[in-house]
């Protein structure tokens, strides 16, 4: 009996030993190629586990839950989208894994647009652009590498941590606190962390109610290596824009614009955000069918010229014609450009407007409609809780039928055959402008204006 009890007892010493050295091993790795345009419901796991997710260029994930990847390289070329969700990026186990994003765009929308990172974070010839109140978190390690963070509108990063967690510029990186239009507000806050920057990286604060939060001193190299010498780089500017004469009263810890953090001696300086100021951007279809496009600048200084891009979907772009700049003006000046063979359905439109030195933003987004779907119809329209979709005589069999929001983000997506109906739920999405795309499986491309009215 005495026997018995001790091979049970060291059974069962085994087993409590072996069971979490099962759970340590954690999850296998998994990949995932995303050559179409795809949800991330669709596509990948709610919490998706040492991941690499391929994303091929010109196509769009769009985030369409609240979605966590541990241990996860995002790569290929291509975009990511969200609006009004959060993206947990997180590490798992007892080793820091860092979240890679390699050649990606990821833009955030909406007032309920995060991303938080608990996880050392790196980024390699990616952008971040986050719109409205969006919201990005770090609270690890941030390596940015010929990449850039884009913080427009009132959107906000904010970086936590120790003073040996870095934030690490470098290749020409920068974050761009707002994009030059007086009324964003957008912030970026750094509560202990050391902020580095080597060969011509730069933080840039883009107009007087934009803001950088931290008076310390910041570590910076003009040498193009990460592994050079730094230097303290002084804030003593720190006043620069605020009091007297300035948009708001000065305050610890606030830097105000038009200002940028340089990896010069100089340290903190003015600086002219944007080479144009944008006062307005139209789009119409004139009665021939072609689109002309009208905007006015307020002020340009050392601008080179306007590139307009063209969209069938509002992630894909491709250069559609070019005006030349005034070049330096402070009084409006207005322009305009028609395109004589626009798209069939559904045309986003975009200005990329270019400085001297090569440096450039974008405008917002303006779509337009040149001809009248035939071959879809769809109701109610207006719509409230949810629309259906009706597909008629397509030359294809199948179809993909997309929700469209006015920024060009995917909302959602379904494939469908020739004859039937599809239905959407549109409970989650604001009063506005949508647009009902149809992509036939022959390439073929028709859409309309759906419009969501909760009023």
């Amino acid at each position: 009996m005495n026997k018995f009890y001790k091979t049970l007892t060291h059974l069962v010493r085994t087993l409590l030993l072996t069971v979490p050295l099962f759970y340590a091993m954690g999850v296998s790795a998994q990949t995932y190629s995303i050559t179409t345009n795809k949800n991330w419901s669709a596509a990948l796991p709610s919490t998706c586990t040492n991941c690499t997710i391929n994303i091929s260029s010109g196509v769009t994930l769009t985030i369409d839950g609240s979605e966590t990847c541990q241990n996860c390289t995002f790569q290929g070329g291509g975009n990511i989208s969200m609006t009004n969700q959060t993206l947990n990026l997180q590490y798992t186990g007892n080793s820091l894994a860092t979240t890679v994003f390699n050649n990606i765009n990821f833009d955030v929308y909406g007032n309920n647009g995060k991303v938080i990172v608990n996880a050392p974070l790196s980024m390699t010839s990616s952008i971040f652009t986050f719109h409205d109140g969006s919201y990005f978190n770090t609270s690890y390690q941030v390596d940015m590498v010929s990449s850039t963070v884009n913080l427009y509108d009132a959107s906000s990063m904010n970086s936590t941590g120790s003073s040996s967690t870095t934030i690490t510029l470098s290749s020409n990186s920068k974050i761009a606190i707002g994009n030059g239009s007086k009324t964003s507000s957008s912030s970026f806050t750094v509560s202990g962390p050391t902020l580095t920057m080597f060969d011509n990286s730069s933080v840039v604060v883009g107009n007087n109610n934009n803001s950088y939060y931290n008076w310390s001193t910041y570590q910076a190299s003009p040498a193009n290596s990460t592994h050079a010498t730094t230097h303290s780089r002084s804030t003593t500017n720190n006043n620069l824009n605020c009091g007297g004469n300035g948009q708001h009263s000065c305050s610890a810890p606030v830097v105000y614009g038009p200002s940028t953090l340089t990896t010069s001696n100089s340290g903190l300086v003015p600086w002219n955000t944007l080479p144009v100021i944008l006062s307005g951007f139209t789009a119409a279809v004139n009665g021939g069918g072609s689109v002309k496009l009208g905007w006015e600048t307020k002020m340009e200084q050392n601008s080179s010229r306007f590139e307009i891009e063209r969209s069938a979907t509002g992630s894909s772009w491709s250069t559609v014609g070019t005006v030349q700049a005034n070049g330096n003006s402070s009084n409006t000046s207005s322009y305009s450009y028609t395109d004589g063979s626009p798209l069939q359905g559904a045309n986003y439109y975009r200005l990329k407007m270019i400085d001297l030195d090569g440096s450039a933003v974008y405008s917002e987004v303006k779509v337009v409609e040149t001809a009248a779907v035939s071959h879809i119809s769809f109701f109610p329209n207006p719509a409230r809780d949810y629309v259906n979709v009706t597909l008629g005589g397509m030359n294809a069999a199948t179809a993909t039928v997309r929700i469209i929001n006015q920024a060009g983000a995917v909302l959602q997506e379904k494939k469908a055959q020739a004859g039937t109906t599809v239905t959407f739920s549109l409970q989650q999405y604001t009063t506005g402008f949508y647009i009902l795309s149809v992509m036939s499986s022959d390439g073929t491309h028709e859409s309309s204006k759906l419009l969501i009215n909760r009023m």
